[in-house]
């Protein structure tokens, strides 16, 4: 099918679609109260994805919320929804046992209605199944299942496949072949084993190594929450053949696929595969009770299970008699509705394949039976060139998620993606679904992909952003026509690691508002609103999706003709959001980022920012098996190379300067201080005033520091007033403490709480706090000084250097890459550039063999010197920006 044009009603109904559905959300208390009351995560999730629309109304595939706005449903309720919403059908059913007065639940007795839907559903299963046992759900089928295997073989063994989903009990959860989802529930029980889906040869050996413990084989026909993944051919017809050789029960579990869904009225029919056991439930219902079933032959029952295994509301009069209405739709006309499936299908499918063909590079896969079909979506974030959203999301497998939010919003189509395939979109709508149906969908669908392909994210995220944000954004010039500038992007090559290359990660976060601002530039959108959208969308995390995002690939290629292959991530959460944590979450979050960028095969992780802080400079992780850096030894270099050069270009002498250091106790301040101190006249170190009596602790111990690191250097080439008045001193028998307290009494050394009233003294002032406010304000620096800041987010306000040009600032830790090569990664420093922590952490990963890193709070002196000499060997340089560079201080993530 062609893509649909859009035409300008269609846009402005759609618009007016966004703008309704950005008021109903407002006023609406019932998507709080199912937050507050009933599922909070889900509430989140649902919100993050922009999916949490409240429905009130639904008649057929439609669906209408509060506000009248239709949708046309293809979700389908994972296939409990065999004839859409509401069918007139089953409504007749449950009106008949109104009129009836048929009592509902008489157990202990004899069930009429339970009996008339066991034989309804005996006649049409395949071979000798004429037993039925009945539930309320579809795990409690595949429990049943389960039980009636063991007790009829009187074995304990049963095996399942890798990412298949039977049901959250703990037994159908045990059965359910995904780790993640198990193990917090205790899963999986005792007697479970997993092997890879649709490998026969795994199949045989698993029963050739226990040919005699084997009481079932269960399998989907096709693996639904998996992917829609369908069985290949004749694997189950070999499950069927080893089963039956081995004494064992083949359960084929129909739960999404039984009952018309695959263009027959059981999937295992397309295999010509009778099972000996088949859990039925979803379709079942009609779409309007709960209600589960076990169809199986009189030599898989025992009386242990006949007797031992029964249900409160199993069979129950009311859902049975639903259950009866819906066998009998489904068969009516010999099998009509079924065969149209099949049609309606295959048409369905081409369709996709179709709109694929014109994605090709976006869409990896479509695939599966009837009305169960997947559209498979590209993980590969590189497809996204510096997209930074798309290009994150792909990597997280989080794109057709979001993608559901957008063409729920914007185009009215309501889909879900696949459990545990997040990259997969289900397709599975109402097995009445019409032809012209079908066709909105594709032509929705296929406009929603050219969406991402454009790189358009300012469209695809709007609905994410409330009304007012939504209104007052615009699209900046640059990015005004999102077709061409796709078109002027080449693709990005597809870096990969080489054999044997070293291989890094770094980890960070967005630091500063124009850090969220220049993420995604296509956004359009200031940093606040872009950090309103990042609150919403880490919403809906899940435990398959990770902690932080992908946000580039890059290879650096040194002046020794070395390379290393480095992955760079970031936590969508900035400086405030994780001092605010409480600090073993925000721990948890680096942890969890850390552990990801292992597993996908780094060597070395360096941290950024507040990932060093909130780790306490990565002393807080545990058990990872390969080195760690904060990146702060290389910082400290830069910084005080930094410094130093913007004091010559100032003109002022070090030997007699004032030196402020902000953060003079931390572990970036404190080791710049001790080689800061070897060079200048005065020496102020200021701590955080928030925890006075801390601070002065440290501070104390720091001013100590300062002098023992003095008494203890080797002569100093041009030493300042500070370190020649120490070295005066270190051939009597006075203490460290001694001296220090000394030079403090001659103002030599100060330790202070109170930056503005220390400031203005300062001839050099250094900013290295883990503070994310702006200190160092205009009135408060000496006429001509030299100021470097490292800090992340920035001390330096945006004020300082427009109101002070006297001054001399630079935006410390910023070092030239070796050749000024770009890493194709936007840190909001120019092309070439990059942060001196990120840059340690290239350096280091050339000494894997002798890993050296920056840890904990003291930073080493000699590390500091060996790191900046190991970089110059490598190529990389301090860069100092002129004032005609267009610079912003506060990279997106370092």
């Amino acid at each position: 099918m062609a893509s649909t044009p859009l035409t300008s009603t269609a846009e402005d109904k759609r618009a007016a679609l966004r703008a309704r559905l950005s008021s109903v959300a407002a006023r609406d208390e019932t998507a709080e109260r199912y937050r507050r009351h009933a599922n909070p995560y889900i509430a989140r999730m649902l919100d993050g994805l922009g999916i949490d629309v409240h429905y009130v109304r639904g008649e057929g595939t439609r669906l209408y919320d509060g506000a009248g706005n239709e949708y046309l449903d293809f979700a389908g309720a994972y296939g409990a929804l065999p004839f859409g919403h509401n069918p007139p059908e089953m409504w007749k059913a449950i009106s008949a046992v109104r009129d009836s007065g048929e009592p509902s639940i008489t157990l202990p007795s004899v069930l009429g209605a339970s009996a008339l839907l066991a034989e309804r559903l005996a006649a049409v299963a395949p071979g000798h199944l004429d037993q039925v046992w009945q539930c309320n759900s579809g795990a409690e089928a595949v429990e049943a299942a389960l039980k009636l295997a063991r007790a009829a073989t009187g074995r304990r063994l049963v095996v399942s496949t890798h990412n298949s989903f039977h049901g959250k009990t703990l037994g159908a959860l045990s059965a359910t072949g995904r780790p993640r989802y198990q193990t917090p529930f205790g899963a999986p029980s005792a007697g479970f084993h997993h092997i890879p889906f649709g490998d026969p040869e795994a199949l045989r050996q698993i029963f050739g190594e226990h040919p005699e413990d084997i009481a079932a084989f269960i399998v989907e026909p096709v693996q639904g929450e998996g992917g829609i993944v369908p069985a290949p051919p004749g694997y189950l017809a070999t499950a069927r053949e080893l089963c039956t050789r081995y004494g064992a029960k083949l359960i084929v579990d129909e739960v999404q696929t039984g009952l018309g869904r695959t263009g027959r009225l059981f999937a295992c029919e397309h295999h010509d595969v009778i099972p000996d056991i088949m859990p039925l439930a979803k379709a079942l219902g009609g779409g309007m009770v709960p209600i589960g079933a076990v169809v199986f032959g009189q030599d898989s029952l025992s009386e242990d299970f006949g007797l031992r295994h029964t249900s409160t509301f199993g069979g129950n009069a009311f859902c049975s008699r639903v259950g009866v209405g819906a066998v009998e739709l489904l068969t009516a006309d010999d099998r009509a509705l079924v065969r149209q499936v099949a049609r309606r299908g295959d048409h369905l499918l081409a369709g996709l394949r179709e709109v694929a063909s014109r994605h090709p590079e976006l869409v990896a896969d479509v695939r599966g039976q009837g009305l169960l079909l997947g559209v498979q979506l590209s993980d590969d974030p590189d497809l996204h060139a510096r997209q930074g959203l798309f290009r994150s999301l792909a990597d997280q497998e989080g794109l057709a998620g979001f993608l559901c939010g957008y063409l729920l919003r914007d185009e009215g189509i309501r889909l879900a993606p696949a459990y545990f395939a997040n990259s997969v979109l289900r397709v599975e709508p109402p097995l009445n679904v019409s032809g012209a149906d079908c066709d909105t969908l594709l032509g929705a669908l296929d406009r929603g992909l050219d969406v991402i392909e454009r790189g358009d994210s300012a469209r695809f995220f709007a609905h994410l952003l409330p009304a007012s944000e939504r209104l007052a954004s615009k699209r900046p010039a640059a990015a005004a026509s999102p077709t061409e500038d796709a078109a002027a992007t080449p693709r990005p090559t597809r870096l990969r690691p080489r054999e044997g290359e070293p291989r890094w990660a770094f980890i960070a976060h967005p630091t500063d508002l124009a850090s969220y601002e220049s993420y995604d530039g296509r956004l359009g959108l200031p940093g606040e609103q872009v950090r309103v959208l990042f609150d919403r969308m880490n919403q809906c995390r899940n435990v398959d999706t990770a902690a932080a995002m992908l946000v580039g690939r890059c290879r650096v290629e040194t002046d020794t003709g070395e390379s290393s292959y480095g992955e760079i991530f970031a936590l969508p959460y900035g400086a405030q959001r994780l001092l605010d944590m409480p600090s073993a979450q925000s721990t948890a979050l680096v942890q969890e980022a850390v552990d990801d960028a292992v597993a996908r095969g780094a060597q070395l992780v360096g941290l950024g920012a507040y990932t060093s802080v909130v780790t306490a400079n990565a002393t807080a992780l545990r058990d990872v098996p390969v080195p760690v850096t904060t990146g702060n030894a290389y910082t400290v270099a830069a910084a005080v190379d930094g410094l130093e050069e913007a004091a010559r270009q100032q003109d002022i002498g070090l030997g007699e300067a004032c030196c402020v250091v902000l953060g003079g106790a931390g572990a970036i301040g404190l080791a710049s201080s001790l080689l800061l101190s070897e060079k200048v006249g005065r020496l102020v170190l200021v701590g955080n005033p928030a925890n006075r009596a801390r601070s002065e602790r440290r501070l104390a111990a720091a001013l100590e520091s300062v002098v023992g690191h003095l008494m203890e250097a080797d002569d100093v080439p041009h030493a300042g007033a500070l370190a020649r008045s120490v070295r005066a001193r270190a051939s009597t028998d006075a203490s460290a403490r001694a001296i220090a307290a000394d030079l403090v009494e001659q103002g030599l050394l100060t330790a202070s709480v109170d930056a503005e009233a220390v400031l203005p003294a300062g001839d050099l002032v250094l900013a290295a706090t883990s503070t994310p406010d702006q200190l160092i304000q205009p009135e408060l620096v000496r006429r001509g000084a030299a100021v470097c800041d490292v800090s992340q987010p920035p001390n330096v306000g945006p004020r300082l250097k427009a109101a002070r040009p006297d001054l001399r600032v630079v935006a410390g830790g910023l070092v030239q890459l070796p050749g000024g090569r770009d890493l194709g990664v936007d840190f909001g420093v120019p092309s070439g550039v990059t942060y001196a922590c990120t840059a340690e952490t290239m350096v280091l990963a050339h000494r894997l063999h002798d890993p050296v890193v920056s840890h904990g709070d003291k930073l080493s002196v000699d590390l500091v010197r060996m790191l900046r000499d190991e970089a110059r060997k490598l190529g990389y340089r301090l860069y100092l920006p002129t004032d005609t560079d267009h610079q912003r201080q506060g990279g997106p993530h370092a």
